[in-house]
């Protein structure tokens, strides 16, 4: 269900009075966060000078072989975002990348986007330029890789890592998924226009506003942050957004995607916060007495949460590169993490990528499903995102044919 709310800042000046009436001691409380944020930046800025790894990392075959140790799963939880190498073999993932060239130039992607650009604001005020990100979603490679048993079983390990106390209709399987269609990065050398300042996705104002939200952040409304449970999905598949194209209708554990080319740091591609309760402190920055009364720190209904340096410069202090990853390997981090993209690509090859996250089975995700399925029948763009539909007259487009039967299952088109 949509968040409607017709008078946004008076929404806001409501929400911010009543969650501050359970927070009379919000001053103090923020300060101990404070001291916990302090420590875990001077963490990762002490990893950084000593050239170790910040982001956690796993091999496929180790998830594969139910041989994960449990360091890896508590560092995970800590810094809500992963590595997982080698998910798919290197030839494979190079025969997709050289496919998607192909489907994009023969079918005339770029000349057909300059006419379209203006259907997709969603990162309006976090780059300066024409994205490297492309409206595909059906090109036989991305399917192909959203319904591999190897991506199967990457996610239900990552869907694992949470737990759920509700059943039935609010509940999740962990062990299901629910295909989410995203779409494909290409970013070139040299490229200085995709650069996207660091923000959260999963909603912005909602994140406040929101019951269902509310109900996920009840602990650190109450003012007991310690209490919560990032990786709790209790309530998490009640939350309603405000819709807007590329804002997700889905609950994700995990945003992800698949390296298709080698790319690490200075090579445009992601940065992250690996703190997963930075997102307490962005909650609690917003009621503090500094903010003006209809401001949640600049935050803007339909359109990506910044995290930004007036407001949020401890936690900026944390923002680390991604470390090299190889065709085939991918990353990994949870809906509350901020993320960013380098403003300028400084290497020497494209930087390519396919989106795909997370989705386990839900009510929330299998009603999206129905809506995403005849997108997919019809070759047009998925439903969260802006209606350009390039692909519906596209030659080698994905169709069901294509789909085996855990693709059809996670597309919602055969029953589990």
């Amino acid at each position: 269900v949509d968040l409607i709310i017709d008078n946004i800042e008076q929404a806001i000046v409501d929400t911010k009075k009543q969650l501050r009436t359970n927070l009379p001691e919000l001053k103090g409380i923020f300060q101990d966060l404070k001291i916990y944020i302090e420590t875990e930046v001077s963490l990762i800025e002490d990893l950084v000078r000593d050239g170790k790894a910040v982001i956690p990392e796993v091999n496929y075959e180790v998830i594969k072989n139910k041989q994960v140790d449990e360091t890896i799963v508590t560092a995970i939880k800590n810094r809500g975002c992963a590595v997982i190498r080698n998910v798919f073999p290197k030839s494979q993932v190079e025969d997709w990348n050289d496919e998607l060239v192909e489907y994009i130039t023969t079918n005339g992607y770029y000349e057909q986007c300059q006419g379209k650009a203006h259907l997709d604001q969603y990162f309006s005020t976090l780059q300066s330029s024409k994205p490297q990100v492309f409206g595909i979603y059906w090109s036989r490679p991305q399917v192909l890789a959203r319904q591999d048993e190897r991506m199967a079983k990457a996610k239900a390990w990552l869907n694992n890592l949470w737990s759920c106390r509700q059943n039935g209709e609010f509940g999740i399987d962990p062990n299901r998924e629910c295909t989410y269609a995203d779409r494909i990065r290409r970013r070139e050398p040299g490229d200085n226009t995709f650069g996207l300042s660091p923000h959260t996705d999963a909603g912005s104002i909602e994140r406040w506003i929101d019951k269902g939200y509310q109900k996920v952040y009840r602990h650190v409304f109450s003012g007991t942050w310690q209490d919560y449970d990032p990786f709790d999905a209790t309530y998490r598949t009640e939350i309603s957004e405000i819709p807007s194209p590329a804002v997700s209708h889905v609950f994700r554990t995990f945003q992800g995607w698949t390296a298709l080319t080698e790319q690490g740091p200075n090579d445009g591609t992601l940065k992250l916060i690996p703190i997963v309760r930075n997102i307490v402190y962005i909650l609690y920055r917003a009621l503090l007495d500094d903010v003006p009364e209809d401001s949640l720190c600049g935050a803007s209904p339909g359109r990506a949460l910044d995290t930004r340096p007036e407001w949020h410069d401890l936690p900026l202090r944390g923002l680390v590169s991604i470390p090299n990853l190889y065709p085939g390997d991918t990353v990994w981090w949870h809906p509350d993490l901020t993320h960013a993209v380098e403003d300028l690509h400084a290497g020497n090859n494209f930087s390519n990528v396919m989106y795909i996250g997370a989705s386990p089975l839900c009510k929330k995700n299998s009603d999206y499903l129905e809506t995403q399925e005849q997108r997919f029948l019809a070759g047009e763009s998925a439903p969260d995102f802006a209606p350009e539909n390039y692909e519906v007259s596209y030659r080698g487009r994905a169709t069901i044919d294509d789909l085996t039967d855990l693709g059809k299952k996670q597309m919602g088109l055969m029953p589990w």
